[in-house]
């Protein structure tokens, strides 16, 4: 796992390490332009003509000092100060007296006519009001230059200017860019749409903060990497399939057999032992046909009594992929919940009948992993969408806080929250947005919950894993083609291997 940083986080990260640890901050700049020029290298021609348009701050520091780099090492660059002298930082004072010692070429205006790469340092990741004349139409002018061209680059200097570090939402314009090269940790809102767009290819670079300044420092937002597929559950010789749990799926309705039908077998693709759907008649024959090897209930012949041993066998329940809304099925839902102990995930229609029936939280006892996308989130908080895009960190750590749940929050950049720690997932792709990928995922969920993982472990490695089923799905059969059963034909793939 890696660390997910907001901006005062990395700051505090910062000064420690500074003041603390005795690296000064010359040094970490120096470290900062020059992993930066390494990058920039493997993509730029030594004809480029590459200016570094620098802000006041230290972050205009860095630009300087890539300019002052790329020159030394015979590229053709510049430097454009549009920050106020008077308010340039130590760092970045000293910063322009070594980069005119060597002679490095200055504009003293704007000019991008003959530019092919442009450096961005005009803003870091202390803004947090909204961009403001000249720096507005600076920006615009850039984006404009931008856009004409294919061929022409913008690298941003640990974040694009304008873009909020912990939101990735634009304060007020952004400079858009094609690689954005942060420093020391992921950024949040790199991470999060639009700012994953607005930063194009993100590299992140080690520029030699101590790990002890981060164990100072903790931050709660994390992101899973490829090596830690390593944390998913060994299996063992000497086991069984009671061994790897047994997950009761209550899904389904009349005509919509297929949500529990995706809901079950990705629950047996991630290992789950034993799996059971309880569904309507109508369903039945269709689900033994799809899904033999579960176990099928259907509600007509079930009553107290049987449905008091189906809850008594289960390890984890996954409700309400395809169930509907109705009356009886908010009746049946609240009995489940009474009757119940063990880990529940919540999706789809659980979710909208918990919406209208707030009083079952107190029946949920703190392990319940609610699974909403935007929409069911809107209905569950009472907050519109564009409220909820706005930070949708803070969103998923307040509902799970409040009301002592895990929540994965579904969406272009989905996150996960136990009240404390923040899950921030980095994959997955637009042609995931298929009908049935929210019921896969619940049962991937629900088959990690199962086999023992804990309810926040099982939410965000549920989320990483279905994420990374996604992309080998669109590594095969592309965006347009993929469906909800080439993402689980890409979930047996990634856990295969």
């Amino acid at each position: 796992m890696k660390a997910v940083v907001t901006g005062n986080e990395m700051k505090a990260i910062d000064t420690y390490t500074i003041q603390e640890m005795g690296i000064p901050s010359l040094v970490l700049m120096e470290r900062a332009a020059l992993s930066m020029v390494c990058r920039m290298k493997e993509r730029i021609d030594r004809a480029d003509r590459i200016l570094c348009i620098c802000g006041a701050g230290n972050n205009g520091g860095d630009g300087v000092a890539v300019a002052r780099i790329l020159f030394g090492q015979g590229y053709s660059a510049a430097i454009y100060m549009a920050g106020n002298p008077e308010k340039w930082t130590e760092e970045t004072k000293k910063q322009i007296q070594i980069a005119r010692n060597v002679g490095v070429p200055e504009y003293n205006e704007l000019d991008l006519t003959h530019i092919r790469v442009l450096v961005d340092g005009l803003f870091g990741i202390g803004l947090s009001k909204t961009v403001r004349e000249p720096y507005h139409t600076l920006i615009e002018k850039v984006n404009q230059w931008r856009g004409r061209r294919k061929e022409r680059q913008v690298w941003a200097v640990d974040v694009p200017s304008g873009l909020s570090s912990d939101t990735g939402q634009p304060l007020g314009c952004v400079l858009k860019a094609d690689y954005t090269v942060t420093f020391g940790y992921m950024k949040r809102g790199i991470i999060l749409y639009p700012g994953r767009e607005l930063a194009g290819k993100c590299f992140v670079e080690n520029i030699g903060f101590p790990g002890k300044s981060l164990q100072v420092h903790p931050s709660a937002g994390f992101t899973c990497h490829v090596q830690d597929f390593e944390q998913l559950p060994k299996r063992k010789n000497d086991s069984n399939k009671g061994t790897y749990g047994k997950i009761l799926v209550i899904a389904g309705s009349k005509n919509m057999s297929g949500a529990a039908y995706f809901a079950g077998r990705s629950a047996f693709v991630v290992g789950a032992g034993l799996v059971r759907i309880l569904t309507p008649e109508a369903n039945r024959v269709i689900l033994q046909s799809q899904l033999p090897q579960a176990m099928i209930s259907v509600w007509e012949e079930t009553d107290r009594d049987s449905l008091a041993n189906m809850l008594a066998w289960a390890d984890t329940l996954v409700i309400g992929p395809g169930i509907g809304t109705s009356e009886i099925m908010a009746q049946r839902l609240k009995s489940v919940f009474a009757g119940s102990q063990c880990p529940i995930v919540l999706d789809a229609d659980g979710l909208n009948l918990l919406a209208e029936h707030e009083e079952w939280y107190s029946l949920l006892n703190g392990r319940t992993i609610l699974t909403p996308h935007m929409g069911e989130m809107s209905r569950l908080t009472g907050c519109s969408i564009d409220e909820l895009k706005a930070d949708r960190g803070k969103a998923a750590l307040k509902l799970a806080r409040e009301r002592q749940i895990i929540c994965v929050l579904k969406d272009s950049s989905t996150v996960v929250s136990d009240g404390k720690h923040l899950y921030f997932n980095q994959t997955g792709n637009h042609g995931m947005a298929t009908g049935g990928s929210g019921d896969v995922l619940a049962g991937v969920i629900g088959g990690l919950s199962g086999a023992g993982e804990g309810l926040f472990k099982a939410a965000y490695m549920g989320v990483f894993l279905h994420g990374s089923a996604g992309d080998a799905a669109a590594a095969r059969f592309g965006f347009r083609g993929m469906t909800s059963v080439e993402i689980i034909e890409g979930l047996i793939e990634i856990l295969k291997n």
